[in-house]
């Protein structure tokens, strides 16, 4: 029975590694690894990244590329890959119950809450200020009913949605960064640390810390995992919104619970799940929840000039998508992107 249960399992690990049946998985690493370290695509202007591309099992394949890369254990500002943290601490603390009208407003972005920059603010930007205290900064206070839009909804994308909501939903007003951090890591299943208290923003952490949160939400051992992509709502000028978005504008992106769903065109490695950060951290899972990629940069010098009309692709953000895709073209196909 032993020899039964290793020869299954090895069998399991084999095709837990390999994206297409008929790619060998040694074809897709290699494949993976040359899109990566490129100098011929989107990832050459990526550079200096880490990446990672897996399974729910584990990691498969991955490395450091650039001049003073990051490597796996290199914490790092992740910018807005921190909203997917707070959406999968929310529903854990619900225990996967969502409130009518008092989560799913806030969590896809469409609440009328007043627009909050908390990059212009100093009480957003300090881990020793509270939750309140940031909200106050763009005149957020109780009671929250008071921001659940009418339809129809419309997305706009500013981290005051995730202040309201910890502050008036989740009882987090007076938390500051380091209880915050406690609070996460006693919900989740990952390390990080917060540099401030905007939780659409603040966190910090590592490639191989996000993936095990991935791998957890892939396994379904986390109550939003299950979730992802419901509640979804059109998130970009390509599919009819007219609020402020920073995904890419002829995209028909769509934004769900905490996460972007991308757009779908219908190959494997097209569509799934993503929280894209600022500075270029970018966590991605397949729609089918069977592999997991991160492409984690921290470009806190290439945002300098950037505005909210800086096109998706000429961003650090926008960088680490594109590249992403290609390495996960290359993963599936067996084929270098160049």
């Amino acid at each position: 029975m032993a020899l039964l249960d290793s020869a299954v399992g090895l069998l399991w690990g084999v095709l837990g590694a390999s994206p297409h049946p008929m790619i060998p998985p040694t074809q897709a690493r290699q494949a993976a690894t040359d899109t990566a370290r490129s100098l011929r695509n989107v990832c050459a202007s990526a550079r200096p990244f880490y990446w990672e591309l897996g399974t729910a099992v584990g990691k498969d394949v991955g490395g450091s590329v650039g001049l003073v890369a990051p490597g796996a254990g290199t914490e790092m500002n992740i910018a807005s890959a921190s909203k997917w943290l707070y959406g999968a601490y929310v529903l854990e603390v619900l225990q996967g119950q969502l409130r009518p009208g008092v989560d799913v407003p806030f969590l896809n972005l469409t609440s009328t809450t007043p627009v909050l920059d908390a990059s212009a603010s100093s009480a957003c930007k300090s881990a020793l200020s509270t939750v309140r205290a940031c909200g106050k900064t763009a005149g957020i206070e109780e009671p929250l009913i008071q921001y659940v839009p009418e339809p129809p909804t419309r997305f706009y994308y500013h981290p005051g949605h995730f202040e309201a909501h910890a502050d008036f939903a989740m009882g987090m007003g007076f938390f500051d960064g380091a209880s915050l951090a406690l609070a996460f890591q006693g919900r989740l299943p990952l390390s990080l640390s917060f540099v401030s208290v905007n939780l659409a923003g603040g966190a910090k952490t590592s490639a191989s810390e996000y993936a095990k949160f991935l791998r957890a939400l892939m396994r379904d051992e986390l109550k939003l995992g299950p979730l992802l992509g419901t509640h979804s709502t059109c998130a970009t000028a390509a599919c009819g919104n007219t609020g402020y978005s920073p995904w890419f504008a002829t995209e028909p992106a769509h934004y769900s619970l905490a996460h972007w769903v991308e757009p779908d065109e219908g190959t494997p490695w097209s569509g799934g799940f993503s929280s894209a950060g600022l500075f270029g951290f970018y966590p991605w899972i397949a729609k089918d929840k069977g592999t997991y990629l991160i492409v984690a940069g921290e470009h806190l010098l290439g945002v300098l000039g950037q505005s909210r009309t800086t096109p998706a692709e000429e961003t650090a953000s926008g960088k680490a998508v594109l590249c992403g895709r290609l390495i996960k073209k290359a993963y599936y196909t067996g084929v270098v992107q160049e």
